[in-house]
């Protein structure tokens, strides 16, 4: 008994006490140095931190049921959270648990078929500093989710509501006229959405605007899309697949305004000719020239500005002179110096907005565009070294046009006339290879 009794007391002293090993000395010291005992809720914040940053998302939320001081500890250190894997109970869980995770910045909840507006008003009324959502084919949302958001979410930059067919027009406008620091909405397929009337807001309300993906909103027009160019002149990223109703009008007076786009998207947009690619190249040549005129100016900053916005509308109005469409009053000519500030990225995915070298569009998308020919097609080719024909960067998609077979960038061209020049040197010579080797 006594021996059990010793054991027991032998546990507990060493639960109380850690042994230090003290090295200063030549002869090895061990000294027992009273501590205290160590619990759960002492572990430090920034230590709990980075141990949750080891594990998913499910981990963290059930991390902050372990106690107050974990809860409190999650809720100041965590700044982005996904709720992707709940699936069937995601309305649920996420108005539980969302007044834990105040201070998130970043949510994901992608794919969620159950997820209703209840869960998105909580969103909205805790998570204040909220910056990035991405709610993809939450087909249950409504326009009392985008109200919500208005209301709750005013530094929201980053919107991803692709697939979610349930909201409206009117939600769409209630959100821009709130959320006025967007750049990156991505309405793919809401077609109730989609407007002129839900572009026109967001040009009049979110002039930051660079990301923006309408695809397959049928109703938008070209008096949506002008409207936008001449509000949203600093985008980077335009997607109007299946857009069916925009013509070259829409082409032309994005070119004319927003100089810094790199991709483009006009799938099946087949009311789109040669004079919007024609549009296209007039505007490289105007970026090459405002691009030169402001790097040979050493004045400051805002009369650089000043300096490249009238070297713009000089040029604008004299290449559009040069071109078979022109007309008087065809083309806006008012410049927004503002194509020139530097905004920041937001924190999201900008890898396709730098352009330090100037080469303008990156990636353009006109399959299904039958009414293109491929001189005007290969003239835009020409003016952006960066779209390409071939497999390996496959950047100018030319899909469903088989009148642009003969398009080509150029890698292909130098291929071509490599495999030419082979063919002739084995012509000529009786030592080369047949070309069928070649």
């Amino acid at each position: 008994m006594a021996s059990r009794e010793g054991q027991v007391s032998w546990k507990k002293m060493m639960q109380t006490r850690a042994i230090e090993v003290d090295f200063e000395d030549a002869d090895t010291e061990i000294q027992v140095v009273d501590t205290v005992q160590s619990k759960w809720h002492d572990i430090p914040m920034e230590l709990l931190v980075r141990i949750l940053a080891l594990v998913d998302d499910r981990t963290v939320v059930l991390a902050t049921g372990v106690c107050a001081g974990w809860r409190d500890s999650i809720c100041t250190g965590v700044i982005g959270i996904s709720f992707n894997w709940c699936k069937r109970n995601v309305s649920q869980l996420v108005p539980s648990v969302a007044h834990k995770f105040s201070r998130v910045e970043s949510c994901s909840i992608r794919r969620c078929t159950f997820l209703n507006d209840d869960a998105i008003k909580a969103v909205g009324s805790h998570w204040h500093d909220l910056r990035s959502l991405d709610l993809t084919n939450s087909a249950r949302l409504t326009n009392i989710s985008l109200v919500a958001l208005a209301d709750g979410c005013p530094l929201l930059q980053k919107l991803d509501l692709s697939g979610c067919t349930g909201i409206s027009e009117a939600g769409l406008v209630e959100l821009a006229q709130h959320c006025k620091d967007l750049r990156h909405l991505n309405i793919c397929g809401c077609h109730n959405a989609g407007s002129d009337a839900a572009l026109e807001a967001l040009a009049q309300n979110c002039s930051a605007l660079r990301y923006l993906n309408v695809g397959w909103c049928a109703q938008i027009t070209d008096v949506g899309v002008t409207a936008l160019a001449l509000g949203c002149s600093d985008l980077r990223f335009l997607d109007f697949c299946g857009c069916l109703q925009i013509t070259d009008q829409s082409v032309i007076v994005l070119a004319d305004h927003c100089l810094r786009l790199r991709v483009l998207g006009f799938h099946c947009c087949r009311n789109i000719t040669d004079l919007a690619m024609y549009a296209l190249v007039n505007a490289s040549k105007r970026r090459d020239t405002s691009r030169s005129n402001k790097r040979s100016s050493s004045t400051s900053f805002t009369t650089r500005v000043r300096e490249g916005a009238e070297c713009y509308s000089s040029s604008s109005s004299s290449s559009r002179s040069s071109l078979p469409w022109s007309s008087p009053g065809s083309c806006c000519n008012d410049t927004n110096a503002a194509s020139f500030s530097k905004i920041s990225d937001g924190g999201f995915d900008t890898s396709y907005l730098p352009d330090p070298a100037g080469h303008g569009l990156v990636n353009l998308n006109i399959s299904g565009c039958t009414a293109l020919s491929s001189q005007a097609v290969q003239a835009v080719c020409d003016a952006f070294p960066q779209l390409h024909t071939c497999p390996e960067r496959n950047s100018l998609l030319i899909g469903g046009c088989l009148n642009l077979t003969s398009v080509g960038c150029i890698c292909v061209i130098e291929a071509r006339r490599e495999r030419l020049n082979r063919i002739s040197r084995a012509a000529g010579d009786p030592s080369y290879p047949p070309p069928w080797s070649l």
